[in-house]
Order: structure tokens, then sequence, then C-alpha cells
């Protein structure tokens, strides 16, 4: 009797919790549910400021109208906001003068193709007689690539570029002058055919902005700021440095694909010219414009490097800038896009100046404490 008692009592007691776990789980779900509306409802009400907290998505490519082209975005014909986007050649130019052809190689990865390339290949490579990015993947959003097997990481570098004037060689009759520039350069192209027009493209020569290494001293033309090399200067490049394996054997090359390809030119006998301006203003630059613009950027401790190794005094300010720039370095997508549209679209000339680039003078008194050797 007693026993049974007991197991009444037991089992009234297991309903009692059962009900009790029960009215809890509700609770607790009602809450959760109150919870989640609260939460939802701020979200929505909220969801502009939300955005914000979001990393970017990649930057999409981005192309004007063009003017007379159909379509709901199209510009009226002679709209001024259609005008070309081709820049035309300066009046200074002797009219019977060919505009030098030039063959842009551009340094890329396919780990750039997005953030980088692509952008490229819309913006200031379309005013290169030819452009060709440099990879080891093809994308067809890159109108032209080279693919370079065995050359797909920074350290491999030298080997890619090495490549790409193998190629370039190949067709060296169809361009005079050849432009290396990394996928975060931006380069004006009218400025550089200016800038070697007077020039002969089957004289061995190359220029860029002037660095010297810091061990060694030596001279090397900066690559991110991209250098040019003459016809000339490719074939012996290719035929006496390259194919022939004299650079490779005879000089200590490390990763640096600037500075291998210096110490080859070098050693080739290729003759580098003074790539600046008359008043001796860089045009080719290894920052991007709203860094150079500020003088108060020349003490920063992130420029120290570019004092100590620049061959001439690296000024910043914007009276220090040249109106006659060629290139800019770490540009980033966006700004490409902005340089694009104050060059081409808004103005589409600059300058009716044809100054060329000119020997170097090694008595000069404006060099920097380092000697061009």
């Amino acid at each position: 009797m007693n026993i049974a008692a007991m197991s009444w009592s037991g089992i009234v007691r297991v309903v009692k919790m059962k009900k009790v776990t029960v009215a809890l789980l509700a609770l607790l779900g009602l809450i959760v549910g109150v919870l989640i509306v609260h939460v939802a409802g701020i979200a929505y009400f909220y969801s502009d400021y939300l955005v914000l907290l979001l990393p970017d998505p990649s930057l999409p490519i981005m192309q004007r109208p063009e003017e007379g082209r159909a379509g709901p975005n199209a510009l009226p014909a002679g709209d001024a906001a259609g005008r070309r986007e081709t820049k035309e050649v300066r009046p200074s130019l002797e009219a019977d003068r060919r505009t030098p052809r030039i063959l842009c190689l551009i340094v890329t990865s396919p780990d750039y193709h997005d953030e980088r390339a692509s952008h490229v290949a819309v913006t200031w490579a379309r005013h290169c007689t030819d452009s060709v990015f440099l990879t080891t993947r093809r994308d067809v959003r890159l109108p032209r690539t080279i693919l370079t097997p065995g050359a797909s990481s920074y350290r491999q570098l030298w080997g890619k570029v090495k490549q790409g004037f193998e190629w370039a060689y190949n067709h060296r009759d169809d361009y005079d002058w050849f432009f290396k520039a990394d996928d975060d350069t931006f380069a004006v192209m009218e400025n550089l055919q200016a800038a070697v027009a007077s020039l002969d493209p089957d004289e061995p020569q190359a220029t860029g902005n002037h660095l010297s290494t810091w061990d060694r001293g030596s001279t090397y033309l900066n690559g991110g700021a991209g250098y040019v090399l003459s016809r000339g200067a490719v074939r012996k490049l290719v035929e006496e440095g390259l194919r022939s394996r004299a650079c490779d054997e005879n000089l200590n090359l490390g990763t640096n694909e600037d500075v291998n390809m210096a110490d080859c030119l070098t050693y080739l006998g290729v003759e580098f010219l003074d790539s600046r301006d008359r008043l001796k203003r860089q045009r080719f630059n290894v920052y991007p414009p709203q860094q150079l613009v500020d003088p108060r950027k020349i003490n920063r401790i992130a420029h120290f490097w570019l004092n100590k190794v620049s061959v001439f005094p690296y000024k910043f300010g914007y009276s220090e800038m040249s109106d006659e720039v060629i290139s800019f370095h770490y540009v980033d997508a966006p700004t490409m896009y902005l340089l694009y549209y104050l060059l081409y679209i808004v103005n589409p000339y600059n300058s009716d100046r044809l100054d060329t680039f000119q020997k170097l003078d090694r008595d000069t008194s404006d060099y920097g404490t380092r000697t061009l050797r």
C-alpha cells in the first residue's frame, strides 16, 4: 500500500516537472521569438547604416557610353559629356611625324585581375598602341594576355618579365618603344609618346624613375612607376642578354625584377636617359598624385626610403608635380577611373609642349647623395 502510494506520488511529481519544463521552454521560445522580431525590426529600420559595416565588394568594371551608341544610357550626338576618350596628337608635333608606337607590357597575376588589371584594361591601357598582360591565367576581361608559365609568385617576377620581353622581341618590328608597368600603375601614353617622339627607337636607350640600390648604390629604374625601353634596347636585352644567358651568368641577379633589368641593361651598354621635364620635375612617379601633391609628405617616415635612394632629389608638393607626367604608382581602381575621367573626359589636353628625354649629365650638381654608375 505504501509502495503504491509512493509510486503514484512519483508519477505526479514527474508530470508536474514536465509541465514546468514545457512551460519554461514555451516561455524561452516566446522570448527568443520576441528578440528575433525586435532584431529584425532594428535591422530593417537601420539597414542603410548596417550596410556601411559590411566590406566593399569588388569594384565593377566601368565604361562610359560611347557617343552615338544606341540604348537608354546613350549620350546625344555632340553632347559635351560624351567627348571622345582618345586624346588627340598635340598640335606641336609636325604633321608628317609618325606617332611613336608603344607596346605596354603590364605585369599582373590571377589574384589581381579583379581589383587591378581589369580596370587598367578599360582605362589607360586603351591608349597604348597595343597592351598585353603578363599573367598565368587567361581572362576575358583582359584583351590580350601572355601566359608566363613557371612565374606565378612575386619572387618569380624577373622570370615573368623576361618572358614578356621575349614576346616583345618577336614583335619588335610592330613597335618603337616598350613600356613595362605594374597592374597598379597609371600611365599617360600621350605624354610618353611626346617624350620619345624625337628619339631614334633603334638606339639602345631606356628610362624611368632613377633610384639606387641600398647595398651597391647602382642605378635602377623603379618597376612600379614603369620604365620604357627602345626597340634597340629590347634587341640588345634579348639577343645579347637573355638568349645567350650573359646576364644570368655574369651578374649576381636577385629577385628584384627592376634591379635585375637595370643591371642587365647596364652590362649590355644600354644608355639611361634623364626622364625629368625641363624644370627637373619627375615624370615617372613612385606614388599616386594624392600623396605627391602634399609637400608635408616628404618628411613622413613612410617616405624615408625614397629620400635615401632617389638618384635625383625627390620633391613633394603641387608646384613640384610635372605637367608632363607619364606615370603614377600605387593607384587603386577608384583613383584609376578618377584620373582617366579628369584627363580624357573633362580635359583631353594638358600641354602643347614637346619635351624629349635628355642625356644624363653625370657632373650635374642636382644629383642627390647617390651617383649614377
